[in-house]
C-alpha cells in the first residue's frame, strides 16, 4: 500500500528531527545526510531544505542546491534570509531578504527583517530608510508588531547616535503599537521614558497617527 502524505510528512520529520540533533552535536556530514533524506521523503517539506541552504551560505561550498531555483515564494526568502541573519550572516542574509521585500513590497515583516539584516552589515543610512518604510507598512501578516518592531530598531538607532528625543518618539511609537514587548519597555527605560511621559505623549503619537492614516 502505498504511503499517505501524512505518513511521508512523519517520516521526513523524524529524519529532519535527527538531523537538528546530529547538527548541535557538530556532527554535520551526518546531519546533512539525514536533512537529504527528509527532503527524499517529502520534497515539499521547507524545513530540511531550510537547513541545507543555511549550511550552504555559510561554508560557501558548493551543493546541489540553487536557492533561487527552489525558493519560490517570499515567505522562503524570508525565512532563509533570517536564518542566516540569525546565524550571523548579515551579508549573505541581505539578498535573501531584499528578494522577498521584492516579491512582496508592502510586507511589514519582510521591510523589517530587511532593515534588521542592513543594521547588521553596518549598512545604516540603507536601514533607516528600509526601517521607515516598515514602520508605515500594512501587508502582511500580524503587520502591527513589525511596524512596532521596526519603530523600537529605529529609536535604538537613535538612541546610539545621542538623538534622545527621537530615540523617545521612535519607542513610544513602538510601545503603542505593541504594549505587552517586554523589549519595548526595557528600550523605554534606557531613554528615560517613564509613566507619566508615556500618558502624556502617547494620546499625542495616537492622534498625529489618525491624522496621517485619514489624510
Amino acid at each position: 500500500m502505498a504511503e499517505t502524505i501524512f505518513e511521508r510528512r512523519a517520516n521526513a520529520d523524524e529524519h529532519y528531527q535527527r538531523g537538528m540533533e546530529l547538527k548541535n552535536s557538530g556532527s554535520l556530514l551526518e546531519a546533512e545526510q539525514e536533512f537529504r533524506q527528509s527532503l527524499e521523503e517529502d520534497p515539499a517539506y521547507f524545513e530540511p531544505l531550510l537547513e541545507l541552504l543555511v549550511g550552504q551560505e555559510e561554508t560557501g561550498t558548493q551543493l546541489d542546491i540553487r536557492p533561487d531555483d527552489l525558493l519560490k515564494r517570499a515567505d522562503q526568502k524570508y525565512k532563509l534570509g533570517m536564518a542566516l541573519l540569525k546565524n550571523n550572516r548579515a551579508e549573505k542574509a541581505l539578498r535573501h531578504l531584499k528578494a522577498a521585500c521584492d516579491f512582496e513590497n508592502t510586507n511589514a515583516k519582510y521591510y523589517c527583517g530587511y532593515g534588521e539584516a542592513l543594521v547588521a552589515a553596518g549598512r545604516h543610512d540603507e536601514a533607516v530608510e528600509v526601517l521607515r518604510y516598515a514602520a508605515e507598512a500594512h501587508g502582511g501578516s500580524n503587520s502591527r508588531q513589525h511596524r512596532a518592531k521596526a519603530n523600537m530598531i529605529l529609536g535604538e538607532m537613535h538612541h546610539q547616535a545621542g538623538h534622545r528625543s527621537r530615540a523617545r518618539r521612535r519607542l513610544l511609537a513602538a510601545y503603542t503599537m505593541d504594549p505587552d514587548n517586554m523589549e519595548i519597555t526595557l528600550r523605554m527605560k534606557q531613554v528615560r521614558v517613564g509613566l507619566l511621559t508615556r500618558l502624556f505623549l502617547i494620546p499625542k503619537i495616537n492622534r498625529a497617527r489618525n491624522r496621517k492614516s485619514n489624510a
